[in-house]
């Protein structure tokens, strides 16, 4: 287009079958909308055009989705897309049947954006469809109805936080919500990492698709590939045509966690997967076309993973183009007790309890304590003290033994002059590394003893010998 897009008059007389020009970013938001709309006055035409700018194209036509949508099919494929009649509604209410074209702008080999330009028939098409039912008439809009197993149930709100990195995070995430990039999220176990997945799902134009989960430490290898990518009949014995996660994701959101769990070798079909947006399913010979965002996470420092032979470089580079890094609870301890109220609240409707505080031991306690399990550890103190609890406040006997035995865990900063005998301070820390990997394997002993790398009647021995509750 070398004519300036601002040049109306011109425009239009060189282009006189042209109702509207839009272009988009790279991102899929409006940033030019000029709309000649014969139906409208010259000041509707104004109005409506205002409404768009700024606005990512899916949330000005809701009634799209990132398949549907020629921009999007733009920017994704980076080939020219001709559509006839597609039937759109706006976020105002109003149909619209257009005839389009549309091309991606490139920029040094990059796709830094889509243009395109409609020829508007509603008029026509209302006269053709009267008296047709509507579904039929606007049948190439596609609606995919969404499984309850894969919604997104956590939001930005759901992160609760006074913390200032954390309050930076949600404002991340509000920025790359319409981003089409992967994500990467590091932190600890039990930071909250698909808390963040999930808001970063429901912040953005996908939210009306699934969000798929995926935890790679949990299924075996042997099964992982065909569970992800899907089987063809035949591929093994007992194999039926089944759809793969990535395909049940298709416009939505799959999020992959604990990835450098995942076989080197399933890693290298992964990257495939980002570098083509297609699956080819186990036993298949044709890729089947996925248009799905990946966000991966990790426990570990990136370094050390990648040192440690657990990811290939090639991947995580490809998954970090956005990263987000989620703080331990010890390093926010303003937020103990926020959270900690938060918890007690949650637990006093499900156990119809009515707790409104903590002891001064036991806020104590919490505010020197370690956390290594982070957030979800401070649950299941609650939850566990809330069990037990007869009154409105929880007592240090009321929290789990690991810590109600002695006060003085491991974790906490002593003075120079409190000496504890070796063996009891070597027996307090065994207890805390075993509740830890009891806490990451949800109570599993078999999982616990593989992460401790100890044979699980060694384990078990140990529970009973600290009297640990599961």
């Amino acid at each position: 287009m070398g004519e300036d897009l601002k040049d109306l008059p011109l425009l239009k007389e060189r282009f006189n079958y042209i109702d509207s020009i839009t272009i988009v970013d790279n991102t899929g938001k409006i940033i030019v909308q000029l709309r000649y709309n014969p139906r409208f006055t010259p000041k509707e035409n104004e109005i409506e055009n205002n409404l768009y700018i700024n606005k990512n194209i899916l949330e000005v036509f809701p009634s799209l989705t990132p398949e549907t949508s020629t921009l999007l099919q733009a920017l994704n494929k980076g080939e020219t897309i001709y559509c006839e009649n597609q039937t759109v509604w706006s976020f105002t209410g109003k149909k619209i049947t257009v005839t389009n074209l549309t091309f991606p702008i490139i920029s040094r080999g990059k796709i830094i954006g889509a243009v395109e330009v409609a020829k508007d028939l509603t008029h026509i098409e209302d006269k053709i469809s009267k008296g047709i039912n509507e579904k039929k008439a606007s049948s190439n809009i596609k609606v995919i109805p969404i499984s309850d197993k894969y919604i997104a149930n956590y939001t930005l709100n759901d992160i609760i936080s006074i913390n200032h990195k954390i309050k930076k995070l949600k404002e991340i995430v509000k920025k790359i919500s319409f981003s089409i990039s992967s994500v990467l999220i590091y932190g600890e176990t039990g930071t909250g990492k698909e808390l963040f997945a999930q808001a970063i799902h429901n912040e953005s134009i996908r939210k009306n698709y699934p969000f798929v989960a995926v935890n790679c430490a949990a299924l075996p290898e042997s099964l992982l590939e065909g569970i992800l990518f899907g089987t063809i009949k035949g591929a093994f014995t007992g194999a039926e045509n089944r759809k793969g996660l990535f395909e049940i994701a298709n416009g939505g959101t799959i999020y992959l966690d604990e990835i450098n769990s995942m076989p080197i070798n399933l890693q290298a079909k992964l990257l495939r997967v980002l570098e083509d947006k297609a699956v080819l399913p186990l036993g298949g010979t044709s890729p089947v076309k996925i248009d799905v965002r990946i966000i991966a996470s990790i426990n570990k420092e990136p370094k050390e993973i990648i040192k440690r032979g657990e990811i290939r470089e090639d991947l995580l580079y490809r998954l970090n183009t956005i990263n987000i890094k989620i703080p331990p609870l010890r390093e926010r301890p303003e937020d103990i007790f926020i959270l900690a109220e938060h918890f007690i609240e949650k637990y006093n409707k499900i156990l119809n309890k009515s707790v409104t505080s903590l002891n001064k031991k036991v806020q104590e306690l919490f505010k020197s304590y370690h956390w290594p399990g982070n957030v979800r550890e401070l649950e299941h103190v609650i939850e566990a003290a809330m069990n037990i609890v007869e009154g409105n406040t929880i007592e240090i006997e009321h929290l789990p033994l690991y810590l109600s035995e002695d006060s003085s865990s491991i974790h906490q900063e002593l003075p120079s002059t409190d000496i504890i005998p070796l063996k009891k301070a070597l027996e307090q820390y065994e207890q805390n590394i075993i509740s830890s990997a009891l806490l990451k394997s949800g109570g599993n002993v078999s999982k616990a003893a593989k992460l401790l790398k100890i044979p699980r009647t060694t384990l078990q021995y140990k529970i009973e010998k600290y009297k640990i509750k599961i």
